[in-house]
Protein backbone atom coordinates (compact mmCIF):
# COMPACT_ATOMS: atom_id res chain seq x y z
CA UNK A 1 0.00 0.00 0.00
CA UNK A 2 3.14 2.50 0.98
CA UNK A 3 4.59 1.45 -2.81
CA UNK A 4 1.23 2.08 -4.35
CA UNK A 5 0.75 5.84 -2.42
CA UNK A 6 4.33 6.85 -3.40
CA UNK A 7 3.79 6.01 -6.97
CA UNK A 8 0.19 7.84 -7.20
CA UNK A 9 2.08 10.81 -5.72
CA UNK A 10 4.86 10.84 -8.37
CA UNK A 11 1.99 10.35 -11.21
CA UNK A 12 0.39 13.34 -9.77
CA UNK A 13 3.15 15.63 -9.28
CA UNK A 14 4.36 14.98 -12.93
CA UNK A 15 0.50 15.80 -14.24
CA UNK A 16 0.89 19.08 -12.12
CA UNK A 17 4.34 19.70 -13.17
CA UNK A 18 2.77 19.09 -17.03
CA UNK A 19 -0.08 21.34 -16.43
CA UNK A 20 2.47 23.82 -14.98
CA UNK A 21 4.58 24.12 -17.88
CA UNK A 22 1.49 24.16 -20.43
CA UNK A 23 0.44 27.09 -18.23
CA UNK A 24 3.65 28.97 -19.04
CA UNK A 25 3.86 28.16 -22.43
CA UNK A 26 0.35 29.65 -23.40
CA UNK A 27 0.97 32.82 -21.08
CA UNK A 28 4.58 33.90 -22.85
CA UNK A 29 2.64 33.00 -26.18
CA UNK A 30 -0.28 35.30 -25.62
CA UNK A 31 2.09 38.14 -23.82
CA UNK A 32 4.35 37.91 -26.91
CA UNK A 33 1.15 38.52 -29.54
CA UNK A 34 0.39 41.03 -27.70
CA UNK A 35 3.36 42.66 -27.09
CA UNK A 36 4.30 42.35 -30.83
CA UNK A 37 1.03 44.09 -32.02
CA UNK A 38 0.99 46.95 -29.74
CA UNK A 39 5.23 47.30 -30.60
CA UNK A 40 5.57 50.47 -32.26
CA UNK A 41 7.74 48.79 -35.22
CA UNK A 42 4.35 47.33 -35.76
CA UNK A 43 2.12 50.23 -35.59
CA UNK A 44 4.78 52.24 -37.62
CA UNK A 45 4.91 49.33 -40.68
CA UNK A 46 1.43 49.17 -40.10
CA UNK A 47 0.58 52.88 -40.79
CA UNK A 48 3.56 52.92 -43.57
CA UNK A 49 2.06 50.76 -45.13
CA UNK A 50 -1.63 52.04 -45.64
CA UNK A 51 0.18 55.74 -46.40
CA UNK A 52 2.14 54.12 -48.88
CA UNK A 53 -1.46 52.42 -50.40
CA UNK A 54 -3.18 55.80 -49.84
CA UNK A 55 -0.55 57.57 -51.55
CA UNK A 56 -0.30 55.42 -54.55
CA UNK A 57 -3.86 55.76 -54.76
CA UNK A 58 -3.86 59.44 -54.52
CA UNK A 59 -0.96 59.82 -57.60
CA UNK A 60 -3.12 57.55 -59.85
CA UNK A 61 -6.25 59.56 -59.56
CA UNK A 62 -3.92 62.70 -59.98
CA UNK A 63 -2.66 61.14 -63.23
CA UNK A 64 -5.87 60.14 -64.51
CA UNK A 65 -7.39 64.10 -64.18
CA UNK A 66 -4.66 65.51 -65.35
CA UNK A 67 -4.59 62.93 -68.51
CA UNK A 68 -8.12 64.23 -68.92
CA UNK A 69 -7.50 67.54 -68.62
CA UNK A 70 -4.82 68.05 -70.56
CA UNK A 71 -6.64 65.45 -73.54
CA UNK A 72 -9.50 68.65 -72.82
CA UNK A 73 -7.61 71.41 -73.20
CA UNK A 74 -5.33 69.74 -76.65
CA UNK A 75 -8.76 68.98 -78.25
CA UNK A 76 -10.74 72.25 -77.34
CA UNK A 77 -8.60 74.40 -78.91
CA UNK A 78 -8.93 78.01 -79.48
CA UNK A 79 -9.73 79.18 -83.31
CA UNK A 80 -9.63 83.13 -84.22
CA UNK A 81 -11.93 85.81 -82.92
CA UNK A 82 -14.59 87.34 -84.71
CA UNK A 83 -12.37 90.34 -84.61
CA UNK A 84 -9.12 89.19 -85.92
CA UNK A 85 -7.17 90.94 -88.53
CA UNK A 86 -6.47 87.57 -91.62
CA UNK A 87 -3.36 89.98 -92.47
CA UNK A 88 -1.53 88.57 -89.59
CA UNK A 89 -3.76 86.11 -87.91
CA UNK A 90 -4.45 82.75 -89.80
CA UNK A 91 -6.76 79.84 -89.52
CA UNK A 92 -6.03 76.30 -88.44
CA UNK A 93 -7.58 75.37 -91.50
CA UNK A 94 -5.35 76.73 -94.56
CA UNK A 95 -6.93 77.57 -97.73
CA UNK A 96 -5.05 74.59 -99.73
CA UNK A 97 -6.69 72.51 -97.24
CA UNK A 98 -10.07 74.09 -97.92
CA UNK A 99 -9.52 73.00 -101.23
CA UNK A 100 -8.87 69.80 -100.66
CA UNK A 101 -11.70 69.31 -98.56
CA UNK A 102 -14.37 70.63 -101.26
CA UNK A 103 -13.09 68.89 -104.26
CA UNK A 104 -12.86 65.45 -102.02
CA UNK A 105 -17.24 66.55 -101.59
CA UNK A 106 -17.62 67.74 -105.11
CA UNK A 107 -15.42 65.46 -106.63
CA UNK A 108 -14.17 66.45 -110.22
CA UNK A 109 -14.92 70.16 -111.36
CA UNK A 110 -12.65 73.38 -111.81
CA UNK A 111 -12.03 75.92 -108.67
CA UNK A 112 -12.69 78.83 -109.94
CA UNK A 113 -13.35 80.57 -106.18
CA UNK A 114 -12.35 80.58 -102.63
CA UNK A 115 -13.22 83.26 -100.04
CA UNK A 116 -12.78 83.58 -96.50
CA UNK A 117 -14.66 85.98 -94.19
CA UNK A 118 -17.10 86.15 -90.96
CA UNK A 119 -20.19 84.14 -91.05
CA UNK A 120 -22.38 86.13 -88.65
CA UNK A 121 -25.21 83.47 -88.49
CA UNK A 122 -22.72 80.97 -87.75
CA UNK A 123 -20.44 83.05 -85.38
CA UNK A 124 -17.53 81.03 -87.54
CA UNK A 125 -14.85 82.26 -90.08
CA UNK A 126 -15.42 80.38 -92.83
CA UNK A 127 -14.35 79.34 -96.44
CA UNK A 128 -16.47 79.19 -99.28
CA UNK A 129 -14.75 77.15 -102.55
CA UNK A 130 -16.56 77.23 -105.87
CA UNK A 131 -16.38 74.52 -108.19
CA UNK A 132 -18.05 74.22 -111.49
CA UNK A 133 -18.79 70.56 -112.38
CA UNK A 134 -20.25 70.33 -116.40
CA UNK A 135 -23.39 72.66 -116.26
CA UNK A 136 -23.64 72.53 -112.02
CA UNK A 137 -21.82 75.04 -109.83
CA UNK A 138 -20.83 73.68 -106.29
CA UNK A 139 -20.65 76.46 -102.92
CA UNK A 140 -19.07 74.55 -100.14
CA UNK A 141 -18.73 76.22 -96.61
CA UNK A 142 -15.82 75.24 -94.89
CA UNK A 143 -15.22 76.14 -91.22
CA UNK A 144 -12.33 77.17 -91.52
CA UNK A 145 -11.10 76.41 -87.67
CA UNK A 146 -12.39 72.59 -87.69
CA UNK A 147 -12.09 72.38 -91.69
CA UNK A 148 -15.12 70.35 -91.23
CA UNK A 149 -18.05 71.11 -93.96
CA UNK A 150 -20.99 73.21 -92.79
CA UNK A 151 -22.91 73.60 -95.97
CA UNK A 152 -22.81 72.61 -99.71
CA UNK A 153 -25.34 74.15 -102.51
CA UNK A 154 -25.69 73.60 -106.09
CA UNK A 155 -27.26 75.67 -108.76
CA UNK A 156 -27.57 75.11 -112.12
CA UNK A 157 -25.42 77.12 -114.68
CA UNK A 158 -24.03 77.68 -118.28
CA UNK A 159 -21.15 80.22 -116.98
CA UNK A 160 -17.94 79.05 -118.36
CA UNK A 161 -15.02 79.23 -115.85
CA UNK A 162 -11.00 78.64 -115.53
CA UNK A 163 -9.25 77.83 -112.35
CA UNK A 164 -7.55 79.49 -110.18
CA UNK A 165 -4.01 78.73 -108.38
CA UNK A 166 -3.21 80.18 -105.11
CA UNK A 167 0.48 80.14 -105.73
CA UNK A 168 0.37 81.18 -109.83
CA UNK A 169 1.12 83.54 -110.90
CA UNK A 170 0.25 85.83 -108.13
CA UNK A 171 0.46 84.49 -104.42
CA UNK A 172 -1.62 85.76 -101.46
CA UNK A 173 0.99 87.82 -99.75
CA UNK A 174 2.03 89.46 -103.14
CA UNK A 175 -1.30 90.50 -103.76
CA UNK A 176 -1.93 91.70 -100.10
CA UNK A 177 1.16 93.79 -100.43
CA UNK A 178 0.05 95.38 -103.68
CA UNK A 179 -3.20 96.27 -101.85
CA UNK A 180 -1.27 97.77 -98.51
CA UNK A 181 -0.51 99.99 -100.71
CA UNK A 182 -3.79 101.25 -101.44
CA UNK A 183 -5.49 101.00 -98.42
CA UNK A 184 -4.92 100.36 -94.60
CA UNK A 185 -6.62 98.89 -91.45
CA UNK A 186 -7.94 95.43 -90.54
CA UNK A 187 -8.14 92.75 -93.04
CA UNK A 188 -11.59 91.25 -92.44
CA UNK A 189 -11.89 89.14 -95.78
CA UNK A 190 -10.67 88.06 -99.01
CA UNK A 191 -11.09 85.93 -101.71
CA UNK A 192 -9.17 84.50 -104.93
CA UNK A 193 -11.62 84.24 -107.77
CA UNK A 194 -12.26 84.34 -111.48
CA UNK A 195 -14.70 86.43 -112.49
CA UNK A 196 -15.38 88.52 -115.64
CA UNK A 197 -12.57 86.87 -117.56
CA UNK A 198 -10.12 88.25 -115.19
CA UNK A 199 -8.15 86.23 -112.20
CA UNK A 200 -7.94 88.45 -109.42
CA UNK A 201 -7.83 88.74 -105.07
CA UNK A 202 -10.14 90.74 -103.40
CA UNK A 203 -9.12 92.09 -99.95
CA UNK A 204 -11.96 93.97 -97.70
CA UNK A 205 -10.03 96.43 -95.03
CA UNK A 206 -12.14 97.53 -92.44
CA UNK A 207 -10.94 100.83 -90.21
CA UNK A 208 -12.92 102.56 -87.80
CA UNK A 209 -16.00 101.19 -88.60
CA UNK A 210 -15.26 101.93 -92.85
CA UNK A 211 -14.26 99.46 -95.35
CA UNK A 212 -12.47 99.38 -98.27
CA UNK A 213 -12.25 96.57 -100.99
CA UNK A 214 -9.31 96.65 -103.26
CA UNK A 215 -9.25 94.02 -106.36
CA UNK A 216 -5.88 93.09 -107.50
CA UNK A 217 -5.47 91.32 -110.93
CA UNK A 218 -3.34 88.26 -110.42
CA UNK A 219 -2.43 88.68 -114.43
CA UNK A 220 -1.36 92.51 -114.91
CA UNK A 221 -1.18 93.31 -110.90
CA UNK A 222 -3.47 96.00 -111.43
CA UNK A 223 -4.52 97.65 -108.30
CA UNK A 224 -8.62 99.43 -108.09
CA UNK A 225 -10.30 100.52 -105.08
CA UNK A 226 -13.96 100.45 -104.16
CA UNK A 227 -14.88 102.45 -101.12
Amino acid sequence: MKTNRMAMSTVAGLAALTLGLAGCSGSDSGDGADEAQNSPAASESTSDSTAEDAEDQGEDTGDDTDSEEGSKQDSSGDGLSADADLSKDTPATSAEDAIKTAEKKVGDGIVHGIELDWDEKDQAWQYEVSILDGSTDHDVEIDADSGKIVKHEQDSTDDKEKAIDLNDPMTFDEALELAQKKASGKLVGWKLEYDDNMKEFQFDFDKGGEETEVTVDTETKRVTVDD
